[in-house]
């Protein structure tokens, strides 16, 4: 938003000694032609200039800065682009973003939705085209609807890539985490982000905002991916609906919620009992039973195939707890693919920090997806 302020006239000889009070004389909410897109503040050192620099990017344009004349700031022509990062070999006319909405099972909540792809991806829409679901949903946290270049090895290949912002994140205001998505709320994180999945698969009867994303792909071209908080989710997900997902991918997945959350002399848990509550208390002991995804893997069901990573120093999720979820689905399910398991010997939490084996291990669970999907 652009306000626009003025001092307010007070006759009071009291007010002399105090600052007088402002009110808003215009106001104008900032739009873009996108419709998924990430915006914010930028650089404004000096406060005598006639625009306001913001930042700018979304899923298809590269990190920017423009200058929004204050004079007129709904005025698209009389914006300037200052500053936008150069992305070698990048595209931005091959590809589009879509926002929409999908409504949730218990009628309470449309859940926001944001999509990239390749343009000539969804010209040959027939059902059958492969798509990544990407999850977090927890400590209030936004998945921001930013530009990822690492995204493009995917996007190059066919591969729509979906962020589905569930309730737990932050992305429609506090009550979305506090209200609807923590403590005994928490069911909604999961349930939204299956509902989501069933949409892009047409197994879903809810509602939403258009048909944009709806049938677009089939179970055996889904794919997900959660990490760490959303590991979890991605977890109880594929417990909730195992034969909706050909492979997920479990980054340092928070998975064994009921054994870490009882042990107090874990550094983090007594923290987290904010966010999930306290198991030793009987309301929250049961619900986090019924959703840990460590407790409640199905006997028999055939499960997607797995790649579950996590990493031998990580004081957040220790590497038992991704060590155990992998034996737990080996020993108690079928799968439609290898349940792998893989540990980073000199890795924490947030892997690696250099940026070759960074992009190392992207490749590697790329070539992982790209494999299960069937597109090489």
């Amino acid at each position: 938003w652009i306000l626009e302020f003025a001092e307010e006239e007070i006759n009071d000889a009291t007010m002399s000694l105090k600052a007088s009070p402002l009110h808003v004389t215009k106001s104008c909410r900032l739009e873009f032609d996108e419709s998924a897109y990430d915006c914010g503040i930028g650089g404004n050192r000096d406060n005598t200039l006639p625009h306001v620099v913001v930042s700018y990017d979304s899923l298809v344009t590269p990190p920017s800065h423009i200058a929004i004349p204050l004079s007129n700031p709904e005025d698209f022509e009389a914006r300037r682009v200052l500053k936008e990062k150069q992305v070698e070999g990048y595209d931005k006319e091959l590809f589009g973003c879509e926002r929409f909405t999908v409504k949730s099972r218990d009628g309470d909540s449309c859940i926001p939705v944001s999509m990239v792809f390749q343009r000539d991806s969804l010209t040959k829409n027939n059902g059958n085209i492969p798509v990544h679901l990407y999850g977090y949903g927890s400590y209030g946290a936004s998945i921001e609807a930013s530009f990822r270049s690492t995204r493009l090895p995917l996007l190059k290949r066919g591969v729509v890539y979906v962020l589905a912002h569930v309730r737990g994140g932050g992305e429609n205001g506090r009550p979305w985490y506090e209200e609807q998505g923590k403590y005994l709320g928490k069911k909604n994180t999961f349930n939204d982000f299956v509902d989501i999945a069933r949409w892009l698969t047409d197994e879903s009867e809810l509602g939403a905002s258009d048909d944009i994303g709806r049938g677009i792909t089939n179970p055996s071209k889904l794919s997900c991916e959660g990490r760490s908080a959303g590991g979890l989710l991605i977890g109880a997900s594929i417990n909730q609906a195992p034969d909706l997902f050909r492979a997920a991918l479990l980054g340092v997945p928070f998975v064994d919620l009921m054994c870490t959350m009882v042990d107090s002399t874990i550094p983090l848990t007594c923290i987290e009992w904010q966010e999930w509550g306290n198991p030793n208390e009987e309301e929250y002991h049961d619900y986090m039973m019924s959703y840990c995804p460590m407790q409640n893997v199905q006997e028999g069901k055939t499960y997607p195939s797995c790649l579950i990573t996590g990493g031998l120093h990580d004081p957040r999720v220790a590497y038992w707890e991704p060590a155990k979820f992998a034996a737990t689905l080996r020993h108690k399910s079928t799968s439609s693919g290898p349940i792998l398991l893989k540990t980073d010997l000199d890795a924490g939490h947030f892997a690696a920090s250099d940026r070759y084996k960074y992009l190392k291990e992207q490749a590697f669970e790329f070539a992982y997806l790209l494999e299960q999907l069937g597109v090489v």
